[in-house]
């Protein structure tokens, strides 16, 4: 008898959570729709996510613009390498805006070259990869530089299977978030992603610390926690299942100092601005969807405060390094970097050689560095002039 009332009871309580569930759903449905139709859905997934993760805008805004670009037919791919001492939010940060994605389309692991390749169903068209504490090798590099270049179509690979010829390939328009100590990837790799470089001073770590007691004291309810996470991988879901070509009509009045890559970073900004706007942007009769000047305003704004992009931008801890030489007199050994920079020996050498077999430090990436090895201990050289800090310069011409 006992047996057939508890029975019951779980029954009964598994019926009220699946009813729960539908009704959390349709509410998240509605409430979705609405964001969409006026506009809204870029802002609402920040925001969601800063209550989750304290700070680093930019990078929130940035994971957001590589989401929107795989909704682009036409753009050549976003991507986002956030770097930076351990335990100051990099990994953080894109963790927590994995989870706002709709699951199908978020997948965070330890993936190898093979995976990416052989994953299958699991691996669906407009797919978020997270690398987690990348050390970049020959192998990874090479095929993530790979995938990238054929963000549209998926990279193809030939392979052997059973002593007969076989072709397998990528999902396509695959955006990848990593999180690395350093941005020791080669330059061709660089090229292909948005760096963004996590504070880690005082006054970050107590921010950090203060986000953290908030959570702790349950600032914001597990119930509203689950609804705004519900709408948003709703949200996303929908934009998965549409496909844009951007039109900018107003490319040719943008003055844009940088190389041809970079400019083709920041007009796939606007083009993702568009695609978040899609509900109310208007359509040319092609078919294609019309970038606006606020669209072009959202990508110059995360452009700037990015630092622009430039396969040779120097992170922060590479920064700390290149003027502790300048500051030196432009000249300086590994003990004198270590001391200004206040670095300990281990992490100047990760810096300036790189971590791993394949590393690619800041000797191999900044080309004004002269190494002056005749003479122990060794010396490293700054060319006259040289100015470490990238400069950003985004203008829209008056139409003629």
């Amino acid at each position: 008898m006992a047996e057939s009332v508890l029975g019951s009871v779980g029954d009964t309580k598994t019926s009220r959570e699946t009813e729960a569930e539908k009704e959390l759903e349709k509410r998240a449905i509605e409430r979705a729709k609405k964001i969409s139709e006026a506009g809204q859905t870029f802002d609402y997934i920040f925001n969601a996510w800063q209550r989750r993760h304290h700070g680093d805008a930019p990078l929130g805004k940035a994971l957001l613009f590589s989401l929107g670009c795989q909704s682009v037919s036409n753009a050549m791919g976003i991507h986002v390498a956030a770097t930076g001492e351990g335990g100051y939010g990099k990994s953080d940060g894109i963790k927590k805006m994995g989870k706002l994605i709709y699951p199908v389309f978020w997948k965070n692991g330890g993936f190898t070259p093979q995976t990416l390749y052989y994953s299958g169903p699991d691996m669906p068209d407009g797919v978020v990869v997270g690398l987690e504490d990348v050390v970049w090798n020959s192998e990874l590099g090479a095929t993530i530089k790979r995938i990238t270049t054929d963000f549209q179509e998926g990279a193809l690979r030939v392979t052997t299977v059973e002593m007969k010829g076989m072709e397998v390939r990528t999902a396509k328009r695959i955006a990848f978030w990593a999180s690395c100590v350093d941005s020791q990837a080669d330059e061709q790799l660089r090229d292909r992603l948005i760096m963004y470089s996590v504070k880690s001073d005082s006054e970050r770590r107590k921010e950090i610390i203060r986000h953290m007691q908030a959570l702790d004291e349950g600032d914001q309810l597990p119930e509203n926690d689950t609804f705004e996470t519900k709408v948003c991988q709703i949200l996303t879901c929908n934009l998965k299942q549409r496909l844009f070509h951007v039109n900018i009509p107003f490319a040719k009045r943008i003055k844009f100092e940088g190389d041809p890559r970079a400019y083709g970073m920041f007009s796939d900004m606007i083009r993702s601005s568009a695609v978040f706007n899609y509900q109310i942007r208007e359509e040319d009769k092609a078919g294609r969807l019309i970038a606006t000047m606020e669209d072009f305003e959202n990508a110059k704004s995360l452009y700037i405060e990015i630092g622009g992009h430039d396969r040779d931008k120097y992170g922060d801890a590479e920064l700390k390094l290149l003027n502790a030489i300048v500051a030196n007199g432009g000249v300086a050994t590994q003990a004198e970097m270590q001391e200004k920079a206040e670095l300990s020996s281990g992490r100047v050498s990760d810096i300036l050689n790189g971590r791993g077999k394949q590393g690619h430090g800041l000797l191999y990436k900044c080309k004004d560095i002269i190494v002056e090895d005749k003479t122990r201990p060794i010396r490293y050289r700054l060319r006259s002039g040289f100015n470490p800090v990238y400069g950003v310069s985004i203008e829209l011409e008056e139409p003629t």
